[in-house]
């Protein structure tokens, strides 16, 4: 501007300043109103696609369900099958546990002679084990004077009778015969064990 010029004085373009700016549109390179609808239109866009996951998530589990239900259908006849077989099997393994039951034998010998070796004393003598329809009959002999052979073969019988494995086993377990013996340091006994009744 020219300093020498009169700052009132009117230039030949003037005219009358008409505007009203908050009509005006925006002269920013990205206005207001662009930036939101851009983040609206983003938003209805991510709506719109998740919706769409959704739906073929949806429509995808339904394809599933009515393939399996197919599957089922056209497998049921096997499944009849296998329930009766199922069914058959049970029957049979009745019949087997049963059997079992009724031939079992109420104890194992191994198991016995190893119960009886356990809970022998080192002094007795264990010569024959028999088994017969009454029991089972130990046989054997002390190397003791009598008294002190009469005690020792009693508390074995009441080691056996208070025992956790043998005394279950048997109702009976007695002293049933004793012999003395020619020489006199030599005594012979007899132990008869009688099994409980099978239930």
């Amino acid at each position: 501007m020219n300093r020498s010029r009169d700052p009132l004085a009117l230039s030949p373009h003037w005219h009358v300043d008409c505007r009203i700016e908050s009509e005006l549109p925006e002269d920013n390179i990205i206005g207001k109103r662009f930036l939101i609808n851009v983040l609206f239109g983003a938003f209805a866009l991510a709506a719109i696609l998740f919706t769409g996951w959704l739906g073929y998530l949806s429509l995808s589990l339904r394809y599933q369900i009515r393939d399996w239900e197919q599957r089922i259908k056209d497998n049921q006849a096997e499944v009849h099958d296998i329930q009766r077989m199922q069914r058959e099997f049970a029957v049979e393994a009745a019949k087997i546990d049963q059997a079992y039951a009724l031939v079992h034998p109420q104890y194992f010998v191994s198991g016995l002679i190893a119960d009886l070796g356990r809970t022998r004393p080192d002094q007795v003598v264990i010569d024959i084990i028999e088994w017969n329809e009454a029991g089972i009959v130990i046989r054997g002999n002390v190397h003791a004077n009598s008294e002190h052979a009469t005690s020792l073969v009693g508390a074995y019988v009441q080691v056996l009778r208070k025992d956790e494995k043998i005394g279950p086993m048997f109702r009976e377990i007695n002293l049933s015969d004793v012999d003395r013996g020619a020489g006199g340091d030599q005594f012979k006994f007899e132990i008869v064990l009688k099994p409980k009744a099978k239930a």
